[in-house]
């Protein structure tokens, strides 16, 4: 069975729903379909570890019914069209983690909501909101880890995230083992997005300083601006597109591959000790003082120095090969 026949039948079991919420639901189980496919494995095989459509739905009335809803006081509408920047307002958001995928979704008005089922005996949940800040911490009771990356998700291990697109605050987002992904954030003035192990995925975003770190997955970035981005990698690829930051750009990793696309920063570094580094950069190459190694590979970059060049390209691997080009 493919994706696109199991998510249909699974939508048919669940027709009566609202289609808000059968929306979610398919983005839900497409999304982890996704992941597995990220870990290596074939759609086919995420499909057979799957109960049938029938079974799936009949667990999803039992358990998604009863996500909890933790939200922030919502002010007037007067108070909401200033951008979250009232004192009186949500300035910052800080959700913390364990064993948890986060899923970030914009809403186009509305206060700050999580949506997350805990589980008797197993879900430990901090909630509060002082002086501004929206605070959400989730621990494990147990210390049992799953058995596999499917157990994970299975259980809706899964925080939803919901954000007005005006939110022009901080942003902090910390899970152990799980994904994190997030679209559409408009004006966030900080960002700052970890998970130990687990792929990063950001796109359609602004931020004005962006850090982002996973420990053992990939990141992916797509269509962001902001002034400042630095993303690190302990042990997977980076690569970024459509990202423009111009006092820095930063991507980082130990093992894997840095690629970029349309790149724009005055100031950019791209760095891995295993894999290639790949990029187009938005610019003439003469404005850039060039720092680029490799040990072993091909390198299409000239070292250079120039006191009056403005920006800098560093571009360094030791194993793998160096490719970067410019266009204007």
């Amino acid at each position: 069975m493919k994706k696109e026949e199991y998510l249909k039948k699974l939508k048919f079991q669940l027709i009566d729903l609202p289609g808000e919420d059968l929306k979610q639901i398919e983005d839900f189980y497409e999304e982890l379909i996704y992941d597995g496919m990220d870990q290596g494995y074939t759609e086919e095989e995420i499909l057979a570890k799957f109960d049938s459509p029938e079974e799936v739905a009949k667990k999803i009335r039992a358990e998604y019914g009863g996500l909890v809803v933790y939200t922030a006081k919502s002010g007037s509408r007067e108070e909401k069209q200033q951008n979250y920047e009232s004192s009186e307002l949500i300035h910052t958001v800080r959700v913390e983690t364990e064993n948890l995928r986060i899923r970030v979704r914009t809403v186009e008005d509305g206060p700050v909501r999580v949506y997350f089922k805990p589980r008797d005996g197993q879900d430990k949940v901090t909630f509060e909101e002082k002086a501004g800040v929206f605070f959400f911490r989730h621990e494990r009771k147990s210390g049992r880890l799953p058995l596999s990356w499917l157990n994970w998700f299975l259980d809706f291990n899964i925080l939803i995230l919901e954000m007005p697109m005006n939110f022009a605050g901080n942003l902090y987002l910390t899970t152990s083992n799980g994904t994190i992904r997030a679209a559409g954030l408009g004006n966030l003035s900080r960002g700052e997005i970890a998970s130990h192990n687990g792929m990063i995925r950001i796109e359609n975003c602004q931020v004005s300083d962006l850090q982002i770190q996973t420990g053992n997955a990939k990141i992916e970035l797509s269509n962001l601006m902001g002034n400042r981005i630095e993303a690190a990698a302990g042990n997977g690829l980076i690569s970024a597109k459509s990202c423009n930051f111009p006092e820095k750009l930063s991507l980082s990793t130990q093992n894997g591959a840095v690629t970029g696309r349309e790149l724009t920063s005055d100031q950019i570094q791209l760095q891995t000790c295993n894999g290639i580094v790949s990029a187009t950069i938005i610019g003439a190459q003469n404005d850039y003082n060039i720092s680029s190694t490799t040990r072993n590979g091909f390198n299409n970059l000239d070292n250079v120095y120039e006191p009056d060049r403005s920006k800098s390209l560093i571009a360094k691997t030791h194993n793998g090969r160096i490719q970067i080009e410019f266009t204007e």
